[in-house]
């Protein structure tokens, strides 16, 4: 199927027809011999008949520029277009950013509570006592809050500024710290029954 012709090129198309034709009156003008009555008569017809052409001439012209215009003035309204949609990406990209600093973040916080897990682990191979083992779980479970708290804010950001994917990351971490820490509070309250009063 074959692209149908703009009105800037049908309008280009129809004033290079009738310069052509204003052209081929010209030679033949130019050529015309007055010096009998017949070839007056054919100077006259030509030079009424350029009259006319000339006429057409300038309005195909006009209908030109008003296609050019036109032209311009779609031109204009894609550039705009254009640059509203950069504006939005470069917007977008600086929230993205801006989400994955935070995810960032939210991995250092979860490393954090992985740390102290080894060095309570370490801590109770060396002998720490069933206070102290409270103790390190308790402040692990402070972290594990946090972190839960962390990711949950996280997830509600990325919602509210429609990123759902990360939204979804974000709240499969709160979930997986959130379940770590239940595990956690069970594991302290079976130490908790052994200690010593």
């Amino acid at each position: 199927m074959s692209k149908p012709i703009s009105p800037l090129v049908a309008a280009a198309a129809a004033l290079d027809d009738e310069l052509r034709a204003y052209d081929d009156l010209a030679q033949e003008a130019r050529k015309a011999t007055v010096n009998t009555e017949k070839g007056l008569q054919r100077a006259i017809r030509l030079v009424q008949e350029s009259a006319g052409r000339n006429e057409t001439t300038q309005e195909k012209l006009r209908t030109l520029v008003a296609e050019i215009e036109a032209t311009r003035l779609r031109q204009v309204e894609s550039m705009n277009v254009i640059l509203e949609a950069a504006r939005t990406v470069q917007a977008r990209a600086e929230e993205h950013d801006f989400f994955m600093k935070r995810f960032a973040a939210l991995g250092e916080s979860a490393s954090h509570v992985n740390t102290l897990t080894n060095e309570l682990t370490a801590r109770r191979s060396a002998g720490a006592t069933e206070s102290e083992i409270i103790e390190g779980l308790q402040a692990i479970q402070v972290q594990m809050a946090a972190v839960v708290a962390e990711a949950e804010a996280l997830a509600t950001a990325a919602r509210d500024k429609d990123w759902p994917e990360l939204a979804r990351q974000a709240d499969a971490v709160r979930q997986q710290v959130l379940a770590a820490k239940n595990k956690l509070a069970i594991a302290q309250r079976t130490v908790a029954t052994r200690a010593p009063s």
